[in-house]
């Protein structure tokens, strides 16, 4: 039996509020994945977050594969970091070696899960690699480019929003250490969103070593320290929306890609270098969760998409 709950996330939220407001009807398969249907008249849309059925299983894969995206992008001469897939000890850091600083990813996770950032010695690559693992064993190894991160939002193969994220920072207050001000961070977010918070962990411990702090560490008050090198929302990043000052030239590369790869809806996401401009795609999103900043619009315009007139009421 089809169960009519709500979903879990508040990423999911931001569709199935719209969808209500416009007389859609939901069903929801499953509220942790999420999984739900939407409904209206003669026509239904299975989704899972911003994922539809229009998305065939190829497309979504190849997208989605980290490798497959970037060999795809590369070969038709989008600007793309270098990257390999991790096959041997010997090829690891023989590539470390080539970049001197690199990402090492699992292959197909979200959300920042497995990632290390600048990884530069053998040792880090060894904890790296073992790290990854712990969500498969697909591993790539990644040249570092750096950048401002920018996820330029598509609907309907149209440019519709654009965020930038910002790495997890906490604040010094003059008496609490960066441990005890991540941990109340985290407590604050739980109330609101449960899945923003900043990673307790090695990686976040190696992030403070190399900036020549650690966790008993007491920051002035005022003091910002960033806390981790990846900018994922999931890893207590934050997001600015940038929608009215990105660059155009950000705008047609990813437009261009978007109609090579046939993804009506997706995030696209770049590193902009702000002294050169330089920039790189680094990741793509087939089935983007939207984030509540951006949310409200990208979500009327999905739905404008699936159910044509339907936000006329």
């Amino acid at each position: 039996m089809v169960s009519m709950a709500s979903v879990n996330s508040i990423y999911t939220t931001t569709i199935t509020t719209e969808a209500r407001r416009r007389g859609i009807r939901i069903e929801v398969i499953d509220p942790a994945t999420p999984i739900f249907v939407l409904r209206q008249g003669g026509r239904s849309v299975r989704c899972y977050n911003a994922l539809t059925d229009r998305v065939g299983a190829v497309t979504f894969h190849l997208a989605q594969n980290k490798r497959l995206a970037n060999r795809f992008l590369a070969d038709r001469g989008f600007p793309v970091p270098d990257q390999i897939p991790y096959t041997t000890p010997a090829a690891a850091q023989a590539f470390l070696g080539r970049h001197r600083s690199i990402v090492v990813k699992p292959c197909t996770q979200w959300g920042g899960r497995g990632v290390s950032v600048d990884v530069r010695t053998p040792a880090e690559l060894v904890r790296a690699v073992r790290l990854a693992r712990r969500f498969e064993e697909d591993i790539i190894l990644e040249q570092r480019v750096q950048g401002v991160d920018e996820r330029l939002i598509f609907v309907d193969f149209r440019f519709v929003a654009s965020i930038q994220r910002n790495p997890a920072r906490v604040v010094g207050n003059g008496r609490d250490t960066i441990r005890a001000l991540i941990q109340r961070r985290n407590r604050e977010q739980r109330r609101i969103d449960p899945s923003h918070r900043i990673p307790v962990d090695a990686e976040t411990g190696r992030n403070l070593k190399a900036l020549g702090v650690g966790w008993e560490t007491v920051p002035p008050a005022g003091q910002a320290v960033q806390v981790r090198l990846t900018s994922n929302y999931h890893t207590g990043g934050s997001i600015d929306i940038t929608t009215d000052t990105i660059d155009r030239r950000l705008v047609r590369a990813a437009g261009r890609a978007v109609r090579a790869l046939n993804l009506p809806v997706v995030g696209i996401d770049f590193l902009v270098d702000p002294k050169s401009g330089r920039f790189h795609i680094i990741e793509l999103s087939p089935d983007l969760a939207i984030s509540p900043p951006e949310g409200e619009e990208v979500a009327k315009r999905f739905l404008d998409y699936l159910f044509p007139g339907s936000g006329k009421r």
